[in-house]
């Protein structure tokens, strides 16, 4: 029998048992919100969006695993290695560096002023027109990350299960909304835990089939290392290069530092913990879990080549798009096998409705926190439980509108994932303007996130446009093979490679820049924009500041010069415009010096 007909076909490959484990799986998380609803934690909006910081480590620190990855990691990343290589691995190195820096720089500063939102502590530093601008921002990232992670799944789950598209996204915000906004973030953080054992059952099972499929990891190997899959050593320092061991560690370094350090997501599960040692732990064991899942679908990816190495669905016209790939590899592994495709498709299930789940949640604690409350002070208790609840129901329903609209649209995950990058970037730059800036004041900082906001939506939509019209492609794909394919019902391409190389130069080479660069870009704009707009706007007396709102360096730095003698440079008030200019001039590198580190002599 040919290896595509099963394919070719259409047959369903889910039986009784698969549709038994797969609601089964549904009730779960359904009970999990039922109980929680049933002790009481809906009637008390504290206990509703932080659990009354009485969460256990192990079942944060698998909510924490289980928003990190999606349901598209466990089909992206093995179609990215099949297509490009194994370069991602790398992405391991930029978690494991962005953890501590936000463990230890930024979660403290809120772990001290004991915040709810994360957001209070703009107002704390600047004013309450910037909490409420990056408060808009984070929901409008929310709604769009949340749109664009519901479609591919629901791909992956139409070719396992049959359900079509609308279907499956159907039942996944069904199940999410209900039990998210009976059971507030206890059962938010349960069901992920949940969710997240039913993720890493299903990529191994799919491993495992793979491998005896292939005769052993040896012919993975040697049928990836013939076609120049195995790579780990690109180091080319051109920007629009996809994935290098630079724009991986360094871009991937500041786009998981958004996450932990600045996404109310990660900090609200972590502000659940009772004690700041419980949040570190925590986020170690996510570090750990969350090498393993991105080391087995790497590995997957190695394995799903190596089963098409001479027989690539794309060339043989069997799939049209590379996102179907992987799926039609499951189907082919594990179709036979009565049960397996009802854990797959749970997996999937399960890594949509933990992203879903987590961030609404987060979103209805932002809204209620950031844009409600400051105008109702006095709301009482059970209506801000209230207000939560059908927050929740509102947006998860916008969301599954827009998720329907998207996914005809056939978005690249690579452009959603770049304008994601960019506005957590500038959320991430505004945040660190605050701790590492004192001298910055609200005029910079909000002039900054509207500039840097401006200039990366322009540029990613711009680039996602050139995308879409064909001006660019990736040119690191590896090539393709067709000759083993012997399908009648198949057209195949005469040459034994495809090549995704296509001549660039009239294209904008800010076009073609790397998804991954997009999150320091955004970064960086909106520190320089920030720290100079701040200066010819009259700069912030960090003497003014609660020395808690910045780094802990700087805490310290602060401290001491409120001990020591006035500075000898300070300008007498006769003083003429030349001497003040150049005593300002003088003392321009010596506010620089807490961000780079040098240290000038007082005369």
């Amino acid at each position: 029998m040919d290896r595509f007909e099963s394919f070719q076909m259409g047959r369903a490959i889910f039986g009784l048992g698969d549709y038994l484990i797969f609601v089964f799986t549904l009730f779960i998380s359904m009970v999990i919100g039922m109980y929680y609803a049933w002790r009481g934690v809906s009637n008390s909006t504290y206990e509703y969006l932080m659990g009354k910081k009485t969460m256990g480590i192990f079942p944060i620190a698998m909510s924490l695993a289980a928003s990190s990855l999606s349901a598209s990691t466990l089909f992206s990343v093995p179609t990215d290695v099949y297509l490009t290589g194994s370069m991602y691995w790398w992405i391991i190195i930029a978690v494991g560096l962005s953890i501590p820096v936000s463990l230890y720089i930024y979660f403290p500063i809120y772990h001290q002023l004991q915040l709810v939102s994360i957001h209070q502590y703009l107002e704390m530093r600047f004013n309450h027109t910037i909490r409420r601008l990056a408060a808009l921002l984070y929901v409008i990232k929310v709604i769009f990350y949340l749109t664009v992670m519901v479609s591919g799944p629901a791909i992956a789950l139409k070719r396992v299960t049959g359900l079509q598209e609308h279907v499956s996204m159907s039942i996944m915000f069904a199940v999410c909304i209900f039990y998210t906004a009976i059971g507030g973030i206890k059962a938010v953080v349960w069901t992920s835990t949940v969710q997240l054992c039913l993720m890493y059952g299903s990529i191994i099972i799919v491993l495992i089939k793979g491998i005896v499929h292939v005769d052993g990891l040896e012919n993975v190997f040697w049928r990836n290392f013939n076609s120049s899959r195995i790579e780990f050593l690109n180091i080319d320092f051109d920007p629009t290069t996809r994935h290098t061991v630079w724009s991986l560690t360094i871009g991937g370094f500041f786009l998981f530092t958004a996450m932990y350090a600045t996404d109310q997501v990660f900090i609200q599960r972590c502000l659940a913990l009772p004690t700041m040692r419980k949040a570190v732990i925590s986020h170690w064991i996510n570090f750990l879990m969350l090498a393993c899942m991105t080391s087995l679908c790497c590995l997957t990816g190695l394995v799903n080549y190596a089963f098409y190495f001479d027989c690539d669905p794309l060339k043989a016209d069997i799939v049209k798009h590379s996102d179907e790939i992987f799926p039609l590899f499951v189907i082919q592994t594990i179709g036979n096998f009565p049960g397996l495709p009802g854990i797959f498709a749970a997996g999937i299930f399960g890594g949509v409705t933990s992203i879903l789940s987590s961030n609404l949640n987060s979103l209805s604690l932002v809204i209620l926190e950031d844009l409600i409350r400051p105008f109702f002070p006095l709301m009482r208790d059970s209506k801000a439980s209230l207000v939560t609840k059908v927050t929740v129901i509102i947006f998860g329903c916008v969301i599954f509108g827009m998720a329907l609209f998207t996914s005809k649209l056939q978005i690249s995950l690579d452009s959603s994932l770049s304008l994601v990058s960019a506005m957590a970037g500038i959320i991430l730059g505004v945040f660190s303007l605050g701790m590492f800036v004192p001298w910055a004041n609200a005029t910079g900082a909000g002039t900054a996130i509207a500039l840097s906001f401006a200039t990366m939506m322009t540029l990613g939509i711009s680039t996602h446009i050139a995308k879409s019209g064909g001006l660019i492609m990736d040119y690191q794909m590896k090539s393709l093979n067709a000759d083993g394919c012997h399908s009648p019902n198949s057209t195949i391409v005469n040459s034994s490679t495809v090549h995704f190389l296509i001549q660039e130069e009239d294209v904008n080479a800010l076009l073609r820049i790397s998804y991954l660069w997009y999150t320091v870009m955004s970064v960086s704009i909106v520190l320089i924009v920030g720290t100079i707009v701040s200066f010819l706007a009259g700069s912030q007396d960090p003497a003014q500041l609660n020395p808690k709102l910045l780094c802990s360096t700087l805490q310290r730095r602060h401290s001491n010069k409120a001990t020591s003698q006035p500075n000898i440079a300070t300008v007498h008030p006769t003083a003429s415009v030349g001497q003040r200019t150049r005593t300002l001039l003088w003392e321009l590198p010596r506010r620089l010096s807490p961000i780079i580190e040098v240290h000038f002599p007082n005369n």
